[in-house]
């Protein structure tokens, strides 16, 4: 996979164990997880104009900025988010200061994400704005892709991007050194709760 496609996936390192007979030893080895990223459809003609909004500034969904470019989805947006109003107003500031070029306030914004999108969907996501958490999400991976950095999503994140990813492929034949990689990482997974 060149640099430009790596850009559209989440790499989520997959520790392997595996037996050398001749030796009598166990080795771990690290393989990457390629998780292509799934872009998000607008749900409705609002969310489509929100979306078209973000999209042709290249900026991830800011729900204080819809606020105040699209005032008529306040009320149900602050309904919606009023308990978690003050992180929002936070991760507003790091999508600023991302878009700048700051890294850190990239990476905060993720994590912000991560934490946020488990709120979904609201009223107001479900009726008006549509899944602008995992349009974020998309973004922020991306946008950190692209610069090159190293960062880890939680777990439960990592379980999402993989549903996502067999959801848009149930289709298709499917990719066995995929899923085999899937079934390791969850079986990893599970033994660090053991």
């Amino acid at each position: 996979m060149d640099e430009k496609e790596r850009i559209n996936y989440y790499v989520e390192p997959v520790e392997i164990e595996i037996y050398l007979k001749k030796s009598g030893k166990v080795r771990t080895i690290i393989k990457d997880m390629n998780i292509e990223l799934i872009d998000v459809e607008p749900l409705n003609e609002h969310s489509a104009k929100i979306f078209n909004h973000f999209r042709e500034k290249d900026s991830p969904i800011d729900l204080i900025e819809i606020m105040n470019e699209f005032p008529e989805y306040m009320r149900a947006i602050y309904d919606s988010y009023y308990q978690h109003f003050d992180l929002f107003e936070k991760l507003s500031r790091h999508f600023q200061q991302g878009t700048t070029g700051s890294i850190d306030a990239l990476r905060l914004a993720l994590y912000f994400t991560e934490l946020l999108i488990k709120y979904e969907p609201t009223l107001a996501s479900s009726r008006f704005i549509g899944d602008f958490e995992t349009y974020n999400l998309n973004y922020l991976i991306r946008r950190l892709n692209a610069t090159g950095e190293k960062f880890m999503l939680e777990d439960s994140t990592v379980s999402y991007l993989i549903n996502r990813r067999n959801k848009a492929h149930e289709s298709e034949p499917p990719n066995r050194e995929f899923l085999k990689l899937v079934e390791l990482w969850q079986y990893n997974v599970r033994e660090k709760f053991i």
